[in-house]
């Protein structure tokens, strides 16, 4: 700038010439203002060097009102002072440079200020030829200035922003994270200082509170943590500041730093979920079941849907459902409880179908993968154990999560119940049914040659037994489709009298030897009814069956079922009473025979149970009046052979032929 008074006549002229044009703006129009003026820098932001033998000096020229400083880009133009219209420079690296530059020395000695006014010169300056004419003059006199503009304008490379970058970390799933941002130069590198904002669209907020988060950059990112309010899509929105500069137009152009500018940054969007679906998945622990067994299901936690996360440590309560005495017609049909249908209102569908729970279990989670053993109870949350009834059936479980039955906490990420289906094939068992067996034998006492017959009756088995076909999906077998009716003869062949010492004894049938033979088997259908046994009558095959004694001592039928997935094994007793007959050797003396007193058979009684063999059913009668019935026939008979035994060895000593059959 031309500050010297050696040139007051310049001075002068130039005061005149304002003078002038004052008068012309005055008079020439009533309605214009004053124009308002810089005010002119001192030695506080400036230094003075000689130039064409007049004092210039470089740095601030002048400051307008807000205290902003503008420099000259003219070099050897002179300046009025007057505000000219401005107009903001194009965001190019270096006007953000540039604007970093003023920002950054806002309020500093006169010596930065020189350097700055280099600085704008040598990249904003109009007249590059003066400026360089200058600049050697300037290089001369202050070599310290212009190394200083040197190192300023270095240290503004990588500091202006040109975008952010923004990564998602989850610290528990979808539900919660945090979200870090970087401002970032032309390089890619994260530079600190630079104030930025981060605003969140969707279900989720800042954990502060609210969904925009403002703050300033640092080196190393900053971190802002959120939560999710739903479930969703949330995108990520970021800005940042950047230092804009205008240019001044007037006599003499100057620049000077214009405001921070707000750009878009990098944005992101990711999916949250707060809530999520728990489920279980189950296996009864045993497929088959005898009657008055316990019934456990091995019960595993997980959730119902991909998207869902269980809480860390969030308790949840299940409850089970148990339904037994199920037909071979259940099997198969598997309801599915509809969209958001509760618990309460899927049980209530299952009841007007004629399914009711029979027993209940419960168990509690806190992660995904815990397993619990869960006992069937007889009623919900009672102590007393449900076990299988002797009726048999098929059973299954149903389980459930009750949002309403959760802690308030637990209940803020549930959205509603979650129900597993009704007959899924790893839920179901089936409890198999007890047989009862009464039978009788036609004679309690017969001859050598004798036809011998029996007939028993059957209870027990599921109405349709030997129709199931098995199921492999879920893992039943077939019906076992025959019971078998044996007869065993025991006693000594070679000494008759010897016969009692071989009297049927125990439960289970005797190993053949020398005196205990099975005479036959037959197969017969393993169904509910009574059966004829002998004497003609058909087995399962439609073959008559026939046994006549061939000797003396005791003949035993003994029916059995070997047992399936639907029916356990049963058996009558080898030593029932009922089930046997007594056949006595000829009589050789001209004597009568001594009439043997007629055996009255025990009461029946329930069979014990081996280790190793299955238990036996109660055979011989339950009900009262048919064993007084019974055992007042036995013993009439038992006289009438005696006396028919007396009299037919009567007959032989003197010849007579009569015989008196028993019918």
């Amino acid at each position: 700038m031309i500050t010297t008074w050696r040139q007051r006549g310049m001075a002068i002229v130039a005061m005149l010439t304002g003078l002038i044009i004052m008068v012309g703006v005055v008079f020439g129009s009533a309605n214009t203002a004053y124009a308002a003026t810089l005010t002119p820098a001192d030695e506080r932001y400036h230094v003075m060097f000689p130039y064409n033998d007049m004092e210039y000096y470089v740095g601030v020229a002048g400051l307008d009102a807000s205290g902003n400083k503008y420099y000259c880009i003219e070099a050897g133009k002179l300046s009025d002072y007057v505000i000219g219209p401005t107009t903001v420079l194009a965001s190019d690296e270096n006007a953000r440079r540039m604007a970093w530059i003023l920002d950054r020395y806002r309020d500093t000695d006169a010596a930065t200020h020189a350097a700055i006014g280099i600085i704008v010169q040598d990249h904003f300056g109009r007249d590059r030829d003066e400026w360089a004419r200058q600049m050697a003059v300037i290089q001369g006199r202050y070599p310290e200035i212009v190394a200083k503009a040197a190192r300023i304008w270095d240290q503004s490379a990588g500091k202006t922003p040109a975008g952010t970058t923004v990564e998602r970390t989850d610290a528990e799933a979808l539900r919660s994270g945090s979200i870090s941002v970087k401002v970032v130069n032309r390089d890619g590198d994260a530079i600190a200082g630079v104030p930025f904002t981060v605003t969140l669209q969707g279900p989720a907020r800042f954990i502060q509170g609210g969904n925009t988060f403002s703050g300033v950059s640092t080196s190393a990112g900053s971190s802002i943590a959120w939560e999710a309010t739903g479930a969703g899509e949330v995108t990520v929105n970021t800005t940042y500041e950047y230092g804009r500069m205008h240019v001044m137009d007037s006599t003499q152009d100057m620049l000077a730093f214009d405001s921070m500018a707000s750009a878009g940054g990098s944005s992101s969007t990711f999916q949250v979920r707060k809530d999520f679906v728990p489920s279980v998945s189950t296996q009864v622990s045993d497929k088959v079941l005898d009657a008055a067994s316990p019934v456990f299901d091995d019960v595993t936690s997980g959730v119902g849907d991909e998207g869902s996360h269980w809480v860390p440590g969030l308790k949840l309560q299940a409850r089970g459902y148990y339904f037994d005495g199920l037909g071979k017609d259940d099997l198969g049909k598997v309801i599915a409880p509809n969209a958001r249908e509760s618990a309460d209102a899927f049980l209530a569908r299952l009841a007007s179908s004629g399914y009711e729970p029979s027993a209940y279990g419960k168990a509690s989670f806190t992660s995904v993968g815990q397993r619990v053993r869960v006992r069937a109870m007889a009623k919900p949350d009672g102590d007393a154990a449900y076990l299988t009834p002797k009726t048999g059936g098929f059973g299954t479980w149903v389980w459930v999560f009750r949002r309403s039955e959760q802690s308030k906490r637990a209940q803020e990420y549930l959205t509603g119940d979650w129900v597993s289906p009704f007959m899924e094939a790893s839920e179901s068992n089936v409890g198999r049914g007890k047989v009862e067996v009464m039978s009788t034998v036609t004679e309690h006492s017969a001859d050598i040659g004798a036809e011998l017959s029996d007939t028993i009756t059957v209870s027990g088995f599921p109405a349709d037994h030997g129709q199931f076909m098995g199921d492999e999906t879920y893992g039943f077998a077939a019906d076992q489709p025959y019971a078998t009716v044996s007869v065993w003869w025991s006693g000594d062949p070679d000494n008759p009298s010897n016969d009692e010492a071989y009297k049927p004894s125990g439960g289970e049938v005797p190993t053949e030897d020398d005196n205990h033979r099975l005479l036959a088997t037959w197969e017969i259908p393993a169904m509910n009814g009574t059966f004829k046994i002998g004497a003609g009558a058909l087995d399962a095959h439609g073959a008559p069956m026939h046994l006549t004694a061939e000797r003396h001592g005791w003949y035993v039928f003994v029916w059995r079922f070997e047992g399936d997935d639907r029916v356990s094994p049963a058996s009558s007793r080898y030593d029932d009473a009922w089930e046997r007959v007594r056949v006595l050797p000829p009589c050789e003396s001209e004597k009568p025979c001594e009439p043997e007193k007629p055996e009255t058979p025990p009461a029946p009684a329930e069979a014990t149970t081996p280790n190793t063999r299955p238990s036996l059913p109660v055979t011989g009668g339950d009900v009262s009046l048919a064993s007084v019935l019974a055992v007042s026939a036995l013993a009439i008979g038992a006289i009438l052979s005696i006396v028919v035994r007396w009299r037919r060895c009567y007959g032989r000593s003197k010849h007579w032929t009569m015989r008196w059959p028993i019918r």
